[in-house]
């Protein structure tokens, strides 16, 4: 019997001890990093170009595309979303692993996740995984990603050291548009208007607004792209190749040189080159019509790439003279 009461007590001891350590290593456990951000919808006014058509959009904090989040893998993400809108609205995170909850989806027996007009709602996830996404309204999806509620959400990996070593980094999210004979803008909310876009953007912007990749000789740029527009495009680079080092947010096991890529809609890849061809080049679309305003050549989606040479006692202190497009 003593035999038994001891090892009762002792079984007890062991139990208490095991419960307290765990409630010590819980405690030590260190809190993940919190990255809040606040993000409102409203009616904004939006031009393409200087001159160009402009349109009432559907903002993100007032800009089309909205603002680029930047987040580290494991980090917790808290988005305090309000809809300054007449319409319900939400957020989805496209590539990111969510909780169903968070995932911003509103239909069906889902229909509750839509923040009404007035109201704010908080987004709270854990960044994964690494790469480049994006985020956008999940509401009568054909309209209001076309109305211009998009965004870009990066998520830096925590280790690093599989990452491209680069001197800079830009992002190119990709879109398309239709504005009618009036000049008004339509959404292309119905399946046979896809092919009825007429002017197409990088960043919000067609050509001549875009804003060019200024590089320097020897310099090595990381080009985040995004296709968030409803077709395909085949980006191609002058006067330089690139190599595709991610694909929608995954590292590639053999990155692949080339100078086209073809980007379809949802799709994003990331692209690393080296300013090695002094001068002006292009940086386009080679489904010829994408580089158009409403038919009108040169613009749409057309990136310049200004690569200049470093200056020198041979040039008066100056950097060269850049070429002519090619």
């Amino acid at each position: 019997m003593q035999v038994l009461r001891s090892r009762v007590w002792l079984t007890v001891v062991l139990a208490a001890l095991f419960i307290l350590g765990g409630i010590q290593r819980t405690e030590a456990a260190p809190k993940r990093p919190v990255k809040e951000f606040s993000i409102a919808v409203a009616e904004t006014e939006h031009e393409f170009y200087p001159g160009g058509p402009k349109i009432q959009a559907w903002a993100f904090n007032g800009k089309v595309p909205g603002p680029t989040l930047r987040v580290t893998e494991g980090d917790l993400v808290r988005v305090l979303f309000t809809n300054n809108h007449t319409s319900n609205h939400t957020l989805h995170f496209h590539g990111l692993n969510v909780s169903n909850e968070m995932d911003g989806v509103a239909y069906g027996h889902l229909s509750h996740l839509e923040v009404k007009p007035g109201e704010t709602h908080t987004y709270e996830f854990v960044a994964d995984p690494a790469g480049t996404h994006m985020y956008h309204c999940h509401v009568n999806s054909p309209q209001h990603i076309d109305m211009g509620m998009v965004g870009v959400l990066i998520v830096e990996p925590k280790d690093k050291r599989g990452e491209p070593k680069v001197d800079k980094e830009t992002v190119l999210l990709i879109d398309d548009w239709y504005i009618n004979d009036n000049g008004g803008h339509e959404a292309m909310a119905h399946p046979a208007m896809i092919h009825q876009a007429n002017y197409f953007t990088v960043n919000g912007k067609a050509f001549p607004g875009v804003e060019p990749i200024k590089l320097l000789r020897g310099e090595k740029v990381r080009v985040r792209m995004i296709n968030v527009g409803y077709q395909a495009h085949s980006m191609h680079l002058h006067g330089h190749s690139f190599v595709v080092t991610h694909r929608d947010g995954r590292r590639i096991k053999v990155p692949q040189e080339q100078d086209a890529l073809l980007i379809g809609p949802g799709e994003r890849y990331d692209l690393v080159f080296a300013a090695t061809n002094p001068g002006l080049w292009l940086f386009h679309c080679h489904v010829v019509p994408h580089v158009t305003n409403d038919g009108q050549y040169p613009g749409g989606l057309l990136v310049p790439v200004v690569t200049e040479a470093r200056k020198s006692a041979s040039h008066g202190g100056h950097a060269a003279p850049l070429s002519k497009a090619k």
